[in-house]
């Protein structure tokens, strides 16, 4: 049903309907029924009219603010590839403060609601679609613990988030990362107290889940020649190549036995009696491994049952011999009793209950099977 009413306008409300009068060949009537539709469809996605009216003004301020910040040469448009791209060969790597603060301003950030809204209202603006809550049930996060949930958004972008909240909060907020939760959608983050004892140093929470390769990454980068070099050698030789230091080196060079129980001490921090052996098996096999000096090697660390296999390509016994008294140096220095047996090209480790022992004497026999090297140890009085 037609009906009809008269309708007053002002050479205003005329302008704004000029859209819909150009695209109907002027037909008021028709751009009134067009502009309510609109208005219709509006109220349906907000709820009332000042509600609409805000959300629409809101959307047209962020609209400007991005093209000022494009127009103003501060911020890129990429496409999604490109930033993909960019988080994965970034990955392990930290991202450096003044990039953290570009992001995050320290000085209108002070509490963890704070950082919360910031972070939210800066996807708004950018249209990221990432949203960051504390996990439900919470109100703040504790003193000693906490988390923070990010969902929604690009999966790589929402990683460059969460490392860079991560480092922010280790740096301005004495809180470390405790454990991080992935899920297709989101990404919960277990935060803790940190106490910083260096204002340059990085929590080892942040450092292990979002700079694993930082430190990698920036001694290439401060001799990119010698290590593109390297890493091609290691490349053509299909890694067969041994990895020992120059003091290493000279000793075998001359002879003698290296000693490397202080390769073990500097990675631990402490003298190595004081690393129990469930420690020191997986510490021994991760620093040998990289040496290169030998193929393949297999450990247990379960308790009354610990050994350590190792298989090489050497022919030389004398060689040989020697490889087992440089390995075995790190355990007598450990004060463990064990017992060392070499058949052809395996190396075996055997441990018994360690005791607080110091070395007295070495003896080793020969038997049809091999060599077997014996470590008799005995209690200090």
């Amino acid at each position: 049903m037609l009906i009809r009413k008269n309708v007053s306008l002002d050479e205003v409300h005329l302008e704004q309907l000029q859209p819909f009068l150009d695209k109907n060949g002027g037909n008021l009537s028709a751009a009134v029924r067009e502009a309510i539709e609109l208005a219709s469809f509006a109220l349906e996605s907000y709820g009332s009219p000042e509600e609409a009216a805000g959300a629409l003004k809101t959307k047209e301020k962020e609209m400007n603010t991005r093209k000022k910040l494009l127009k103003s040469g501060e911020y890129l448009l990429l496409n999604r590839g490109t930033v993909n791209w960019l988080v994965k060969c970034a990955s392990g790597r930290l991202i450096d403060d003044d990039i953290v603060y570009e992001l995050i301003n320290p000085y209108r950030v002070n509490t963890i609601p704070d950082l919360i809204k910031y972070i939210n209202d800066w996807s708004q603006l950018m249209d990221w679609k990432i949203r960051v809550s504390l996990t439900e049930g919470e109100e703040e996060i504790e003193p000693e613990c906490g988390a923070l949930h990010f969902y929604g958004g690009d999966p790589g972008f929402r990683e460059l988030i969460v490392k860079t909240v991560s480092v922010f909060m280790g740096r301005w907020m004495g809180l470390d990362v405790d454990s991080v939760y992935r899920k297709a959608a989101s990404l919960t983050v277990y935060f803790k107290k940190f106490i910083q004892e260096d204002s340059w140093e990085v929590p080892p929470g942040v450092l292990k889940h979002f700079g694993s390769r930082d430190s990698a990454y920036r001694e290439i980068e401060r001799k990119p020649e010698y290590w593109t070099t390297l890493i091609e050698l290691y490349r053509i030789s299909s890694y067969q190549r041994i990895n020992i230091d120059r003091g290493l080196f000279e000793a075998f060079a001359a002879g003698d036995v290296p000693d490397i129980r202080k390769y073990f001490e500097n990675r631990v921090g402490r003298p190595l009696h004081e690393v129990p052996l469930q420690d020191l098996i997986p510490l021994f096999k991760k620093l040998i491994e990289v040496t290169q000096l030998t193929d393949e090697m297999e450990v247990s660390t379960e308790v009354g049952k610990e050994y350590i296999k190792i298989r090489h390509s050497y022919s030389s016994e004398t060689l040989i011999f020697k490889i087992v008294w440089l390995f075995s140096d790190v355990f007598k220095a450990g004060w463990h009793t064990f017992n060392v047996k070499s058949l052809s090209n395996l190396i075996i480790f055997n441990f018994g209950k360690s005791r607080v022992a110091r070395l007295k004497e070495t003896v080793y026999s020969m038997s049809a099977d091999g060599v077997d090297f014996g470590y008799p140890l005995r209690e200090e009085p």
